[in-house]
């Protein structure tokens, strides 16, 4: 009787010892599938952020290189205007400036669909936003002149403002 004592009593023992490996096993492998879940998640987070900043930066050189196209649609009406000025008007350059000033509406408020708004250039000079082409006697670091319009999309700049700035009179 006593040798059956010992011998449940050793098989329960390694029964208990079993188990408790198995679920040692089993929470190691929840544990493996709760960091491969988290790791997942991570890299698609971080795949979806890169394919945004891609797109982003895309688009910021896709607008880049049609600026130009705004800047000309603006010396057109400047230029226009100027003419129009010195001596009077006809019907047809009423209509074709007219349609210079449509096409020019269109083209920023698509600009604006995309995010792309302009560079404030009333403010005072900031590096970051402006950049200085010309000094000239006036108050100091205050934008005096745009040369050139600059744009920027959410924390992007585009291009940017090329400006004239003012620097305290030489004695």
């Amino acid at each position: 009787m006593l040798i059956e004592e010992n011998n449940d009593v050793n098989v329960n023992e390694t029964v208990d010892d079993e188990r408790d490996a198995l679920n040692q096993e089993l929470e190691d492998c929840v544990n493996q599938k709760m960091r491969a879940i988290a790791d997942y998640q991570n890299l698609k987070r971080r795949v979806d952020e890169e394919r945004k900043e891609r797109q982003k930066r895309i688009t910021s050189e896709v607008v880049g290189s049609v600026l130009p196209v705004l800047d000309d649609i603006e010396r057109a009406i400047s230029s226009n205007d100027e003419m129009q000025n010195e001596k009077g008007t006809s019907s047809q350059q009423d209509k074709w400036s007219e349609g210079i000033h449509l096409i020019r509406e269109k083209f920023i408020n698509i600009l604006e669909e995309e995010g792309v708004i302009e560079i404030d250039t009333k403010i005072d000079f900031d590096p970051s936003l402006h950049e200085a082409v010309g000094r000239i006697d006036g108050k100091e670091n205050k934008i005096l002149e745009v040369v050139q319009k600059g744009f920027c999309m959410d924390d992007l700049i585009v291009r940017p403002a090329k400006v004239i700035i003012g620097q305290k009179k030489k004695k």
